[in-house]
């Protein structure tokens, strides 16, 4: 191996070395809050098209989960806490620039009552201009 190849290997090693260093720094906070805003269910790759697990202080309101209900209506980009029992998950909302509708059970399958629950999610104000 001649010079400049060793020069590019110890470059390579040294910013891995870096990088790994930095990220067990940072890392540890970042996996503390990415915990803290995860619902206690398991978030299907399908449902993070929905949006993403929030924080329940962020939350703009809490819409209780009861028998017999059938839908609930959320604003794109909106955080809604939702309240089944004692147990208590948020969800933010993706921008969506059509609108759409997906079903509570996917994004939160542990919650009690949760399936069958549709939530219609407005069209984005911010990608349609109005």
């Amino acid at each position: 191996m001649n010079v400049k190849g060793t020069a590019v290997v110890f470059a390579a090693v040294a910013l891995g070395g870096f990088s790994s260093a930095y990220a067990v720094g940072m890392g540890t906070q970042q996996l503390v809050a990415q915990a803290e805003m995860r619902s206690p269910s398991t978030v299907s790759r399908h449902a993070e098209l929905f949006g993403s697990p929030a924080q329940q202080s962020y939350a703009t309101r809490t819409v209780a989960v009861v028998p017999g209900m059938r839908y609930v209506n959320v604003d794109s980009g909106e955080t809604v806490a939702f309240r089944s029992g004692e147990m208590v998950a948020a969800w933010t909302f993706t921008e969506s620039i059509s609108g759409t509708v997906v079903d509570l059970g996917m994004l939160m399958p542990d919650m009690p009552g949760a399936t069958g629950v549709r939530v219609y999610i407005e069209r984005s104000k911010l990608f349609t201009g109005g």
